[in-house]
C-alpha cells in the first residue's frame, strides 16, 4: 500500500450502517458481494490494506466488494459488527449483516475507571435501568511520609471496595431484570476492567457472553452511559483508501 494511503476507520451507529447498506443496494449499475469471515482469518491480498485490528475483529468481519462493469471487482468496505456473526461464507446481498444489526438484544453495560463507574441495562438501544457511583482511589504517586507498603495496601483496599460496589450494583440489577441479558458490555480502562473481571462472578452464563468490543468512555456517569448505549450497537467500518484507485 502506498505510504500516503490512509485507511478511513469509523465507528458508525447501527442506523447509519443500515441506511448506508440500503443506499449501496440501489446504486445504479453496482453489483455487490459480501464475504463474512471469522476472527483472525487472512482475507486475501486484495484486502492487504486492512489494519490488523480489522482482521482480528472478535465479532468477525463482513468484506464488501463492489463491481461496476466493465471494471474489475473493487474491495470497498470491511465492517465489524458489535456482536459476533453466527454464520460465515459468501453472500450476494447484505441480509446476514442486516439481520444481525436489527436483532433485538438486551445488554448489561458496565463503564469503569478507577474512582467512577456506571451501570445500565438497555433493550434494543433504549436505556431501561441505570446507576452511577464511585469511590475515591488514590493515584499511584505517594505524597508525604506514608510508607510505600501501607500506601499500596490502602490503595488496593480502595480498589477492592470500588470493585465490590460495582459488582453489587451490577449483579443485583441483572438478577432482578425480568428479561434475559444477551451480552455484557464493558467500557473504560482496559487494565482496570481485566482486574475487575477476575474478581467478578457472573450470573446466568454471562461469562461466555461478554461483548467483543469495549465502548469508548472518558468518565463514567449517566451522560457517558447514554453515549455507551449507542456505541454498543455501533459498527466499526474500514474504507478502502482512494489512493489505491
Amino acid at each position: 500500500m502506498p505510504a500516503d494511503a490512509q485507511v478511513k476507520q469509523q465507528l458508525l451507529t447501527r442506523k447509519t450502517v443500515l441506511d448506508m447498506l440500503i443506499d449501496m443496494e440501489v446504486e445504479p449499475g453496482a453489483k455487490w458481494r459480501m464475504r463474512i469471515q471469522p476472527p483472525g482469518e487472512w482475507p486475501g491480498e486484495e484486502w492487504s490494506w486492512l489494519p490488523g485490528s480489522a482482521v482480528d475483529s472478535q465479532s468477525g468481519l463482513a468484506l464488501i466488494t463492489r463491481t461496476i462493469a466493465p471494471a474489475t471487482p473493487e474491495p470497498l468496505l470491511a465492517i465489524a459488527p458489535p456482536f459476533p456473526f453466527t454464520q460465515y461464507g459468501e453472500f450476494a446481498d447484505f441480509t446476514s449483516l442486516v439481520d444481525l444489526l436489527k436483532h433485538h438484544w438486551t445488554l448489561a453495560i458496565i463503564l469503569l475507571r478507577l474512582g467512577n463507574f456506571s451501570f445500565g441495562i438497555a433493550e434494543d438501544e433504549k436505556l431501561e435501568i441505570h446507576k452511577a457511583g464511585g469511590r475515591y482511589v488514590k493515584n499511584r504517586q505517594r505524597k508525604g511520609g506514608q510508607s510505600a507498603a501501607r500506601f499500596v495496601r490502602n490503595r488496593e483496599k480502595a480498589i477492592q471496595q470500588l470493585f465490590d460496589q460495582v459488582a453489587d450494583v451490577a449483579l443485583s440489577r441483572i438478577q432482578a431484570h425480568d428479561g434475559k441479558i444477551d451480552w455484557l458490555v464493558f467500557g473504560g480502562d482496559r487494565n482496570v476492567i481485566l482486574q475487575f473481571m477476575k474478581r467478578l462472578t457472573l450470573p446466568d452464563g454471562l461469562t461466555d457472553r461478554v461483548a467483543p468490543w469495549r465502548v469508548p468512555v472518558e468518565r463514567p456517569g449517566f451522560d457517558e452511559l447514554k453515549h455507551a448505549v449507542t456505541s454498543a450497537w455501533s459498527c466499526r467500518v474500514w474504507e478502502r483508501p482512494q489512493e489505491l484507485g
